[in-house]
């Protein structure tokens, strides 16, 4: 073997990090990274305990007992030192490969070639012809597989059991070799990459990417349209020239010295390597290079427009900001010093003296991110885009003159400030030990990245390269200094409203974005100019968050056997404390969560409204204070649930407790800080946030399905129009009663003590002086039965320039189980596949499909969605063709080879005792677990022991009994808009509603504001968005569809009260691994 490979220097990496790592090239130039996990295979976990077909089953009963533990049962049994471990010791094993070859390098007369190259890759090879054939392997062995196509790079990667890898690579490496890309198989994916572009076609970023992309110097690489759609892949293009130019491509850039793989398995390192070498040794290598961009000069990247013109942009979503842009060398070459993400944490530090505080207490902006975003467009090997977004509010916008003056004050503050040498060396040690005590990651996720480090970074840096400040470098840091206090920058500023009555009068070619252009005014060129030192804007302080006691406390007892589980240290009418301290990972980190659950939140729209704005008037008051916590090490969220407030804390543990205690006293501290101005401009941002979330058709779509389940649920379009009616006094009254009367349920586990977990919840609880909840109704989580049989629910999308139209159907089956659960989860298995395959490959009803098992509130069900263009077919048709795979369902179960249903149902089993990569995976499942109230912690292994029990029949007459005696159907349809003018889709059905003309945002002519470029913007938004209105959208002679949520729910019977569940609504399982590894 050895004589085949060139071996490269191994890898640096952390002491922490038991990973076996080898680098080496093969005879034919591809460069492979493998990495061996260490940890033990186990013998076949699967086949030592698995019964056979014939085998006793668990009752349904004795199923269903064991998914409600009770709550001493629980409790007795995390005592037990002994407890078995949720997971088991299963691993994934996974595999990504890096093609240098990517949509700068396609031929212009082609756009969109390289990412319709990649998805024809997938349709069959030589050896295995069938379309989709590697997919559904992956699938069956209990994986998951997807491509992406860069600006330099088109990457592969899949995940599957570990006994499926080498079985998995023949599959892959086959289409690598050998792809067949037949001409009809090229006339069905071509209508999926367009599809795929219409669901990003509504985004502001992709759309903002594009825009600068048409200013392009001409010749440059980085000016064409890299999406593609039927316009430019089959609008005026040859089939035939199309076909052929497929190949040529393939042929020429899919070779074998412009191929990086990486291999992360279980599996020592030579058997690893020997894997690499028999399956990717024969990809054919023609010694073709990509093409040289270093050739291109980055100051000429753009033309003069770039710079000299400032861009107005409306918006898709009601968002306010300012861009500014400035080109740099491609950063990959300062990689040791990493002077553009030592400005970028400059720029965009939010703590005291920043230029985000200035702003913040101004309320001129909420939110600013600074720094050089990884996509290929703004990182390459031209040039870097280094971009300062500041997000305005309606105030900032009025003064976007001081805005910017104060931003060019604090940009010109780097080179005025003598040495950073200080601060870098503080930002140093923090990455040092980030990465000293990094944590493991999923080998799904480890694959991708060091992929792409093998291509850009020396074999000995791969691990490193991203990672460490090597060293100061000085001159490299004043080079990216200069470049910046250079008043040679793109200005953009995007807004609903018109600045100074400009009006929007061009449009972007791909996306159809509106904006215009106007040279730089004279007054933002004298602002530069003039810009002097501000005395409020000065470099970060010391950072009083930074970490140095490490001590690892379990170690420090002499590693004793502890339980498995959490365990309960308190239990008392207002709150619940579990605790379990680590003893797996053995890093100095710790994770708490906290849910303070209020009775006030669902007694009304509007008070949700104000538990929204209650959540962020409370980060708003800590935000300067804890932002350093976030630079060194730590992290929180801090959110609104369906019930109350969710804050998760994170990092090392030394000073974790300081966010907490931060928080819960901003909690306290809002009433008496709130003002008339503060809460005016939080109420037009959260309107913004409600607005935006409606226009998303999957965002409306998934809002209305859980209105109509809930037992007490409010639409968005009704927490909007309640923040109308919303006063200062209504707000202080709302944040003074918020802590008074309180459920805190709380888990903290990590390297922490018993001792200093009770520390922390009393420090919590002693701020927030919180009162027993006395109004019990509304917290417990309910869902209502549907009626037998099919109810939809209909309405248009609010964007009426978005086609987008998503149909969700959800097959309720009623109170959960374990046994119930574990079925539904087996279902999906066996017909994840075939409905990819039937409605997205064959029948090209939208590019994403997917079914889901749903668990709402303890009540059981699953859904088959698909995202279609109303500009191709119509919701009816895509509705039937949905009912019409579901009914095949049964057929699909029934011609499934026994050998195949045992291989997937081993392959979901290892999937459930998939081992827990980080504490952070750990810790999820159990919060899980505690605020939906089950408690269940070894779900997993519950569910591991009814899967070995289930056979083919089982699941056949499971479906047979829902279909017959318990079919209760919901369909959500959030309909997509055709242009003015265009025909009737060709895919359609008859439809009694096609007439009815009821737009989302319904306004009546004597309502509708007059279109004049020369009214108040912020008046016209106000007069549409006042009168925005879900209208649903009924049949004529259908009593099944429903009109009114209220009336409908008014009849229905609600499922028993659960005591405490999960703050939205559902937990949402897919047979898709990345979504299974995140509930395991």
């Amino acid at each position: 073997m050895a004589d085949q490979v060139t071996y490269l220097d191994v890898p640096d990496k952390s002491e922490n990090d038991k990973k076996l790592y080898k680098s080496l090239v093969l005879a034919n130039g591809l460069h492979a990274l493998i990495v061996s996990d260490p940890s033990p295979v186990p013998d076949d976990g699967i086949s030592s305990t698995e019964s056979s077909e014939e085998g006793e089953k668990l009752s349904e009963s004795s199923s269903s007992s064991s998914d409600s533990s009770s709550e001493t049962n629980s409790v007795t049994s995390e005592s037990d030192s002994q407890a078995s471990s949720e997971t088991g010791d299963e691993k994934l094993a996974a595999c990504a490969l890096m093609v240098d070859y990517g949509s700068f390098a396609e031929p212009r007369n082609y756009q969109g070639l390289a990412h319709f190259l990649e998805h024809m890759i997938f349709m069959g090879s030589e050896k295995y012809p069938e379309e989709n054939i590697f997919d559904a392997h992956v699938k069956k062995c209990g994986g998951f597989s997807n491509a992406n196509t860069d600006c330099e790079d088109t990457l592969f990667y899949f995940e599957v059991a570990e006994k499926h890898l080498d079985s998995s690579l023949d599959y892959f490496t086959a289409l690598l070799k050998h792809p067949l890309m037949k001409q009809e198989a090229m006339q069905r994916e071509r209508i999926s990459v367009d599809s795929e572009f219409q669901q990003i076609a509504q985004d502001d970023e992709t759309r903002r990417d594009q825009l600068l992309a048409s200013l392009a110097t001409e010749n440059y690489p980085h000016g064409t349209f890299t999406w593609g759609n039927l316009k430019t892949l089959k609008d005026n293009v040859d089939d035939d020239a199309l076909y052929k130019v497929l190949h040529e491509i393939r042929r020429e850039h899919y070779s074998a010295n412009r191929m990086y793989v990486c291999l992360q398995a279980r599996l020592p390192l030579d058997e690893l390597e020997a894997m690499v070498v028999r399956h990717f040794a024969e990809i054919v290598r023609n010694d073709s290079k990509a093409p040289d961009l270093t050739k291109f000069d980055y100051r000429q990247a753009f033309r003069p427009e770039f710079h000299e013109q400032v861009f107005f942009v409306k918006p898709v979503e009601n968002e306010c900001k300012v861009e500014l842009t400035w080109v740099l060398p491609s950063v990959r070459q300062y990689y040791r010093s990493k002077p553009d993400q030592f400005l970028s944490y400059l720029l965009g530090t939010e703590g005291k003296g920043s230029l985000c505080a200035y702003l913040r207490r101004r309320l001129w902006a909420l939110q600013l991110i600074a720094g050089i975003d990884e996509n290929g467009f703004d990182l390459n090997t031209m040039y870097s885009l280094f971009n300062v977004c500041i997000y305005l509010t309606d105030e900032g916008f009025k003064h976007i003159d001081e805005v910017l003056a104060a931003t060019f004050a604090y940009v010109k503050l780097f080179s005025n400030c003598g040495s950073l040498r200080q601060l870098y060396e503080e930002q140093q040690a923090i990455e040092e030990t980030n990465f000293r005590f990094q944590a493991q990651r999923p080998a799904f996720d480890n694959v991708q990245d060091l992929v792409f480090n093998s291509k850009y970074f020396p074999s000995k840096d791969v691990l490193t390269g991203k990672e460490l400040y090597y060293s100061y470098d000085e001159q490299q840091l004043n080079e990216l200094i200069g470049h910046l206090n250079e008043f040679k920058f793109n200005l953009m500023i995007t807004s609903q409203d018109k600045y100074e009555g400009i009006a929007y009068d061009k449009q972007e070619a791909w996306f159809g974005t509106e904006y215009t252009t106007v040279p730089m005014p004279a007054k933002w060129k004298q602002l530069w100019t003039d810009s002097k030192p501000m005395e409020q804007l000065f470099l970060p302080e010391p950072n009083r968050f930074v970490a140095h006691d490490f001590k690892l406390f379990w170690s420090a007892k002499g590693k004793p056997d502890l339980p498995a589980h959490p365990k309960k240290l308190l239990k008392t009418d207002t709150c619940e404390l579990w605790f379990r301290q680590d003893d797996k990972f053995e890093l100095p980190e710790a994770y708490m969560a906290f849910y303070f659950i209020s009775p006030l939140q669902r007694q009304s729209a509007k008070n949700d409204a104000m538990c929204a704005l209650y959540e962020e008037l409370v980060k708003f008051n800590v935000c300067e204070e804890l932002y350093p916590a976030t630079s060194a090490g730590l992290s929180y969220s801090f959110s609104a649930g369906e019930k109350g407030l969710l804050l998760k804390a994170s990092g090392y543990n030394e000073k974790l407790h300081l966010i907490v205690e931060a928080i819960a006293q901003g909690m306290v501290n809002v009433a008496d800080t709130l003002d008339e101005g503060t809460l005016s401009a939080f109420i037009k941002n959260q309107r913004k946030a409600y607005f935006n979330n409606l226009i998303k058709p999957r965002a409306l779509n998934r809002d209305i399905r859980l209105c109509v389940l809930e037992h007490i649920r409010w639409l968005t379009i009704d927490k909007f129009k309640a923040l109308n009616d919303i006063t200062l006094e209504d707000m202080r009254e709302f944040a003074r009663k918020f802590p008074q009367e309180l459920y805190v349920q709380a888990l903290i586990q990590g390297n922490y003590t018993e001792e200093s977990a009770h520390n922390v919840l009393n420090a919590v609880l002693s701020r927030l002086n919180c009162q027993k909840i006395k109004e019990r109704q509304y917290v417990e989580d309910r869902t209502v039965q549907l009626p037998l049989g099919s109810h939809s629910i209909r309405c248009h999308a609010l964007n009426s320039s978005d086609t987008n139209t998503v149909i969700t159907n959800y097959y309720q089956i009623g109170p959960n189980s374990v046994r119930v659960e574990s079925i539904l989860d087996l279902l999906m298995m066996f017909v994840d596949e075939p409905l990819f395959d039937h409605l997205r490959t064959k029948e090209q009803l939208g590019y994403h499909v997917g079914a889901t098992v749903r668990v709402n509130y303890g009540s059981a069900g699953y859904t088959i969605m698909v995202n279609s263009q109303e500009t191709k077919t119509t919701a009816s048709y895509v509705e039937e063709r949905i009912e019409a795979f579901r009914l095949k369902m049964l057929q699909i179960l029934k011609k499934l080879p026994m050998e195949d249903y045992v291989s997937s149902r081993e392959s979901l089993i290892k999937l459930k005792l998939v081992a827990d990569m980080a504490l952070s995976t750990e810790m999820g499942r159990n919060w899980e677990e505690i605020i939906n109230g089950d408690y269940l912690f070894d779900r997993n292994r519950k569910q591991v022991e009814v899967l070995r029990t289930l056979n083919k029949e089982d699941i056949i007459s499971f479906l047979i009994d829902t279909d017959a005696n318990n079919l209760r159907k919901l369909s959500v349809q959030v309909i997509g808009h055709r242009p003015v003018g265009m025909n009737e889709p060709l895919l359609t059905v008859a439809d009694d509603n096609d007439a009815v003309k009821a737009a989302g945002a319904e306004l009546s002519d004597e309502e509708m504001p007059e279109d004049d470029d020369d009214d108040d913007d912020d008046q016209l938004f106000e007069a549409l968005a006042n009168k925005m209105n879900i209208v649903f959208l009924p049949k004529e002679g259908d009593s099944s569809t429903i009109t009114d949520i209220s009336e409908f729910k008014s009849g229905l019977e609600v499922y028993p009260t659960l005591e405490a569940h999960q703050q939205g609504a559902e937990i949402s399982r897919t047979v898709r691994i990345e979504d299974a590894l995140s509930n395991t």
